[in-house]
């Protein structure tokens, strides 16, 4: 047993750091799927032209899609990729601007509800 306390301390939040991080990297391991029928859900946002930042783009999204939480997938035809980390709320606010900046590689970025996003 260590006898110094902030040894032990230093000791347990370093042990902590590391528990922390292994599950961390065991959710990372679970990629996203999307359920059947999405094709069907996603809405097209407006692409506004360069962010404010170098090597993004600004892009809106629509004041008439329903409430609901939303993620964001970059889709080219038949087949889509979420955009990892881009997600919002539309909560019913009148005339609220929702705007999203992303990389810039990304292109046909829609957003869909998350109820037809999966992790497997």
């Amino acid at each position: 047993m260590i006898a110094n306390p902030p040894i032990r301390a230093l000791l347990y939040a370093s042990l902590l750091g590391i528990a922390a991080i292994s599950a961390h990297a065991a959710d990372a391991n679970q990629q996203p799927t999307l359920l059947e029928g999405w094709e069907k859900q996603t809405h097209p946002l407006f692409h506004d032209g360069p962010g404010i930042s170098p090597g993004t783009f600004a892009w809106r999204v629509p004041a008439i899609l329903p409430r609901g939480n939303y993620r964001i997938v970059s889709r080219h035809g038949d087949k889509a990729e979420l955009i990892d980390g881009y997600r919002f709320e539309i909560d019913g606010s009148v005339f609220k601007e929702i705007r999203l900046m992303l990389p810039s590689p990304h292109t046909g970025v829609e957003a869909i509800k998350e109820e037809y996003v999966s992790l497997k």
